[in-house]
């Protein structure tokens, strides 16, 4: 029997779980050690991350993509700790040995949704900033694409900042830091659209001389403009009844 995401605790190794890989991702510590990171969702929409460490990802790597269901059984749970957490749920899988994973047919039942964070939090600090979040918002200002040392113009030195505002014309600065600076502007290079929507999964909330600053986190963070998506479509409805200017916090 599949159990539902909100309900894994460290309590046994055989779990069985049904999930949407939302996110995935690879990741290297100081020590230069990889993990394979994943965001899983069940079709209730509860979020959980999930890690592969470095010695099984040549294993599982090849086995799943973003967008797919998969089904997970036998897996441990460890705490998660840390700065930036990527999820709600206390615990992060941990793949094992044993770990049995197989693509499984599409739900269509998913209740996931964007869940964007609103701008007015965000500008007033009230959201926990140990929590990555998700925002939507028209691409109002961006800047060249920049890059740490000059002498060195590829991804991994790269940085771009811009500006996004939502409905109520609130304005948010943000930061795109490596390879998705560069994605950004080669999004931006191919898009027709008078008024681009840009969708922000995964990024982080920063304090910065006071004022409250969106940047990417590692390769975690995902960006896309105009995505086809039912809440670029409503937003696009919402924001087309406001006419005000753009506000910002000071």
């Amino acid at each position: 029997m599949d159990e539902h995401v909100d309900d894994l605790k460290p309590i046994k190794l055989c779990w069985s779980i049904q999930v949407k890989v939302l996110n995935k991702w690879r990741e290297r510590s100081e020590a230069s050690y990889r993990t394979l990171r994943m965001i899983l969702c069940d079709k209730r929409g509860s979020m959980i991350e999930a890690k592969i460490n470095s010695e099984l990802i040549t294993e599982y790597d090849s086995e799943f993509k973003d967008g797919d269901w998969i089904s997970l059984h036998h897996f441990e749970l460890d705490l998660v700790t840390g700065d930036m957490r990527t999820t709600r749920h206390a615990y992060r899988i941990n793949f094992l040995p044993s770990t049995i994973l197989n693509l499984i047919p599409d739900k269509d039942d998913l209740h996931y949704t964007l869940y964007p964070s609103s701008f007015l939090d965000v500008l007033d600090d009230k959201l926990i900033r140990t929590y990555l979040i998700n925002l939507i918002g028209y691409v109002v200002d961006i800047e060249d694409i920049k890059y740490s040392d000059p002498s060195k113009r590829s991804a991994g030195y790269a940085m771009t900042s811009f500006k996004i505002k939502d409905a109520n014309n609130y304005v948010l600065p943000c930061v795109a830091i490596g390879d998705l600076a560069e994605h950004f502007h080669d999004e931006w290079k191919r898009t027709r659209s008078s008024r681009v929507v840009c969708v922000l999964r995964w990024w982080g909330v920063y304090k910065v001389s006071g004022h409250m600053v969106i940047q990417s986190v590692g390769r975690c963070s995902r960006l896309d403009l105009d995505p086809d998506m039912p809440e670029v479509a409503d937003f696009r409805v919402k924001s087309s009844a406001s006419t005000g200017s753009s506000r910002y916090r000071a």
